[in-house]
């Protein structure tokens, strides 16, 4: 019986065990940043890398829109100027 009450109270008590270690973690990642550590920017880079992204499909969109409205760019020139094209805005700037 005594058992099973200290499993219930770590239990009760893992989400705030496992909050406090994140803001921990969060408290040294600041300063880390602060300090312009090398560390902190690539744990940055892991965790935007691999959270998922929401607006996925949105942001394909965008990109092929405006590689077309370039590509449209460069062929209407010929091809001479690029630094034109690049500046161009696509006609469909909204996917929906």
């Amino acid at each position: 019986m005594d058992s099973l009450l200290t499993y219930n109270f770590y239990l009760a008590l893992a989400p705030w065990f496992v909050f406090a270690g994140l803001s921990f973690l969060a408290v040294i990642l600041m300063a880390f940043a602060k300090k312009r550590r090398g560390i902190a920017i690539a744990f940055a880079v892991l965790v935007q890398m691999f959270s998922p992204d929401p607006f996925v499909e949105k942001t394909i969109a965008m990109v092929t829109s405006e590689k077309r409205a370039i590509k449209k760019q460069q062929i209407k020139d010929g091809g001479k100027d690029k630094s034109k094209a690049s500046i161009i805005k696509p006609e469909n700037a909204d996917p929906q």
